[in-house]
């Protein structure tokens, strides 16, 4: 099974994503979490071009695939061999949004090129956290480039990422929609949630 958690700075991903790891830790059930970019000792090499340079959107969208295809093939596919549960701070959403939405490559190209590079990987459950994105902002200290940019692009990636579901076809019942403006204990509770009831429907 793949887990991905999407959606704008400072939403709280990282949080959720080891919230969640320590949930199957109790549960003695297997586990990998990496983020995106970045994972292996190659992905976290690109990580740090690709999260301070400014790029052109087709010199990131080959990083990120770069990055992404040395995990499917080193992290990934080893894992769910192995029956564990794969957890991705990011992943292809992230790609559709940032490089094909917010930097106007469209999402039609975006998808023939992460299929064509073998690094389309369709997640089982994808967690959309959403918020106002001023109160998001607010949350974090800005280091990276995308976290310095203006409002209105950040209210962009919020708007794309809430279309994703109703624009992606036969696969939008992945998607859950998540209001992460509430306390972290209650986002925790909603994703364990519909974790529990899609592990439940997946061993009947």
């Amino acid at each position: 099974m793949i887990i991905t958690f999407e959606g704008g700075e400072g939403v709280g991903k990282t949080t959720q994503v080891a919230l969640l790891g320590d949930y199957f830790d109790r549960k003695s059930t297997p586990w990998l979490s990496i983020r995106e970019p970045g994972g292996s000792s190659i992905s976290e090499e690109i990580r740090a071009l690709f999260i301070k340079r400014p790029l052109d959107p087709i010199t990131e969208l080959f990083l990120i695939l770069a990055s992404r295809r040395e995990n499917i093939c080193s992290l990934i596919e080893p894992a769910l061999a192995n029956n564990k549960v794969v957890i991705i701070d990011r992943f292809i959403d992230s790609t559709f949004v940032y490089q094909g939405i917010a930097g106007g490559l469209g999402k039609e190209l975006v998808m023939d090129i992460m299929k064509l590079s073998h690094t389309y990987l369709e997640p089982d459950i994808t967690f959309i956290l959403d918020m106002e994105p001023k109160d998001a902002i607010s949350r974090i200290t800005p280091g990276d480039k995308f976290e310095h940019k203006p409002l209105r692009f950040h209210e962009k990636l919020r708007q794309a990422f809430l279309n994703l579901p109703s624009e992606t076809g036969s696969v939008a019942d992945r998607y859950y929609v998540i209001d992460a403006s509430r306390t972290i204990e209650d986002v925790n509770k909603e994703i364990l949630f519909i974790v529990e009831g899609k592990l439940l429907k997946n061993s009947r």
